[in-house]
């Protein structure tokens, strides 16, 4: 059974809902390590980038309402399938042991029964001097009331501005008397493997802290979302740091952790954050419109295999499988058939089916895309016009041509079944 997690150190009513991430060197100390910032000559310490950026990094609470037969059952077994994210290769049952979100109150779905307040800790980082502040979605999820304390430990009553579950961000809203301390984005396509990285939040309620290491590893799919592009950071990651940013060595927020790969619940130094360049066009679009629009082709996609490559006549196992086409989608409305293979569109090829959610989430509403698919043993071009992702996936993932979509005489489909694990775009 998956190790039970130190609980928070702040009281209140029932289990304390927050995870973390932060980033640590594992074994080493910083004293024993020079860096060089920006180029200029090697210093032995981190301080001076805390310094600067410690300011704008905030805790986070949210009072949250749950039922007393939810927070019973999670009490019992520390945490739900629902709050655990897989990785590639790794067995559902050793996924259920090893793989955990940040924030134990995750989709609660507890039976009827009495309600009782449960708060949810997490971190966050001011990106104007105007109060707003980022953090992640499954902090504030089912919030009725959220709080943000500052470096002073002044307490600020936040507004939700907009949540994006689809990405696990969101943007709260603070008022201060004054302007308040702020970081700024970095590019996280610049950011390499071996780069040196710093985390500032609250591991247990523990406010203030920082920790150091690497970025390990680069557009990391773990299966939390059809959107996932995680950098892999060498971490100490603890509940309380969920929403924090990661940080580059010039002071540039590149990431903000959201998930942690653990047998036990504390750190195992593998963790996930999202890359800056993924979440500043959200957070931008949740400022100015309180959510996010995306691209949507109307399709069910899954992986290519070395079987199903071989049995369409594919020279190479890449690409995306159509296994389904929306009815009314802008995919069926271009012609699109279950068992096309996607490879490329507008020129940008498509080598995993993670590619795609991604380069369709971002293609401009209402514009004509070229897309290259596989179909009968030959490349053929479609056009469809991008449409914008309905509010409710599940219009896509569900409603399909019959049957198939106009599937081609002699078309294969894939010798995997459509399951719901399969990323509706």
């Amino acid at each position: 059974m998956l190790a039970r997690v130190l609980q928070p150190l702040h009281r209140m009513r029932s289990t304390i809902l927050p995870v973390a991430i932060v980033i640590t060197a594992m074994g080493c100390t910083q004293g024993d390590r020079l860096y060089s910032a920006g180029g200029g000559a090697p210093v032995a310490s981190f301080a001076p980038i805390v310094q600067e950026v410690m300011p704008a990094v905030v805790n986070v609470s949210a009072m949250q309402r749950v039922s007393k037969a939810a927070a019973d059952r999670e009490d019992t077994r520390g945490g739900r399938v629902e709050d655990r994210v897989a990785l590639n290769g790794v067995p559902p049952s050793v996924l259920d042991e090893l793989l955990r979100r940040f924030l134990d109150g995750h989709h609660h779905r507890g039976a009827a029964g009495p309600k009782v307040a449960s708060v949810a800790l997490g971190s966050g980082f001011i990106i104007d001097p105007s109060g707003y502040v980022v953090t992640d979605d499954h902090v504030v999820e089912n919030a009725e009331a959220v709080t943000v304390v500052v470096q002073d430990a002044t307490e600020y009553s936040a507004r939700i501005i907009g949540r994006d579950p689809l990405t696990d961000l969101a943007l709260l809203k603070i008022d201060g008397a004054r302007p308040l301390p702020h970081v700024r984005w970095g590019d996280s396509d610049a950011a390499r493997v071996g780069d040196w990285v710093l985390a500032i939040g609250s591991p247990f309620g523990l406010d203030n802290t920082v920790s150091s290491g690497i970025i390990s590893g680069r557009g990391r799919d773990i299966h939390a979302g059809p959107y996932d592009d995680f950098l892999q950071i060498d971490a100490a990651m603890n509940r309380g740091n969920s929403g924090g940013p990661t940080f580059d060595l010039s002071g540039n927020v590149i990431g903000i952790n959201t998930a942690i790969y653990s047998p036990n619940g504390g750190s195992v130094g593998i963790g996930f954050a999202i890359p800056a360049n993924r979440a500043r066009p959200v957070v931008e679009q949740l400022k100015a419109q309180g959510r996010v629009a995306r691209g949507w082709l109307g399709v069910q996609i899954q992986p290519v295999t070395v079987e199903i490559a071989r049995t369409l006549g594919l020279p190479n196992a890449a690409g995306a499988l159509v296994g389904k086409v929306g009815a009314g989608s802008p995919a069926a409305a271009a012609g699109f058939e279950r068992g096309d293979v996607i490879l490329s569109i507008n020129g940008r090829e498509i080598r995993r089916m993670h590619d795609l959610p991604l380069v369709i989430a971002e293609t401009p509403i209402g514009q004509m895309a070229a897309v290259t698919v596989w179909r009968r043993k030959a490349a053929l071009e479609l056009r469809p016009i991008i449409g914008e992702m309905p509010a409710n996936p599940m219009v896509a993932e569900l409603k399909q041509e019959n049957p198939g979509g106009r599937r081609s005489e002699g078309a294969v489909v894939a010798p995997l079944p459509v399951s719901a694990a399969s990323p509706a775009i």
